[in-house]
């Protein structure tokens, strides 16, 4: 597969996912994007991480550390109980235990996320205790080994950026190396060239950016 085809090659939720994910690193905050889809895969709602923003479209939570992707797609979401039991909701990023509860109250039965969480990824907890039990939730992981490199580099990067560079040997990041080695290396060799700081800079599409970190991925 050529990487000048690969995002043709993915589904209209994760198209708008990761559309709204680099729309969030583009704004300065995490690049985090989540989307909800209905049974034939037409996207019914879709949000980022508006922690470190001053607005927000509609009820979305912005400006706080609870406004995190998958949350706000659901507050966005309009659909009648019965309805959700058949829709997905699509993340870049496997969630947190908050958005993993609102996911699990939120009546969607399936969740497919496109890359792992080492530090808070929080899909596990289903079945943990006897309310996590009882509905049958789906659990996809991620289903493209490159793209799950490539928004781990563009994550770490970003950590970089708000950590600064002496925290690359943090915890944090130890964690993200125990899992996702090449993904941190890719975030730290965006970062030091500042490629991907210039294309979010200048707006670059997010079809052409991903396409790009795709194929950083060796």
């Amino acid at each position: 597969m050529s990487n000048e085809s690969f995002w043709e090659t993915l589904s209209e939720p994760w198209r708008a996912a990761l559309e709204i994910a680099w729309e969030g690193y583009c704004a300065g905050t995490l690049p985090i994007g989540a989307a909800v889809a209905d049974h034939e895969g037409k996207v019914l709602s879709r949000a980022r991480n508006r922690s470190m923003d001053q607005c927000a479209p509609n009820k979305q939570i912005f400006g706080d550390m609870l406004a995190h992707a998958e949350l706000n797609a659901l507050i966005e979401l309009k659909l009648d109980q019965e309805s959700r039991q058949s829709a997905a909701l699509y993340t870049t990023m496997e969630p947190c235990p908050l958005c993993m509860g609102a996911f699990y109250m939120s009546s969607i039965r399936t969740l497919y996320y496109a890359g792992r969480d080492p530090f808070a990824g929080s899909t596990n907890l289903l079945g943990t205790t006897q309310y996590l039990k009882r509905k049958p939730i789906r659990i996809i992981p991620p289903f493209d080994k490159r793209l799950e490199i490539a928004l781990t580099g563009m994550y770490a990067e970003t950590e970089i950026q708000l950590r600064g560079e002496e925290e690359i040997t943090d915890h944090f990041f130890d964690e993200w190396r125990a899992v996702l080695s090449e993904g941190v290396d890719l975030g730290v060799a965006l970062y030091s060239s500042g490629e991907l700081r210039k294309r979010g800079a200048n707006h670059a599409p997010a079809g052409e950016t991903i396409n790009w970190l795709v194929n950083q991925v060796k």
